[in-house]
């Protein structure tokens, strides 16, 4: 899921859902900014044990 060239961002809520890509959550958005949301626990248990361990 992670990509080296993207510059990226998430949330993850309740352990379930996932907004994930290159928008910056807190800030102004860019043209080619974009954002998935994924609804699936397995999938963010994933996620957090790929970025802190």
């Amino acid at each position: 899921m992670l990509q080296d060239h993207m510059h990226e961002h998430f949330a993850i809520i309740d352990y379930e859902i996932i907004w994930y890509g290159s928008m910056n959550l807190l800030s102004r958005a860019r043209a080619d900014d974009n954002m998935i949301r994924v609804r699936s626990k397995d999938t963010v248990q994933e996620l957090l044990e790929m970025t802190f361990g």
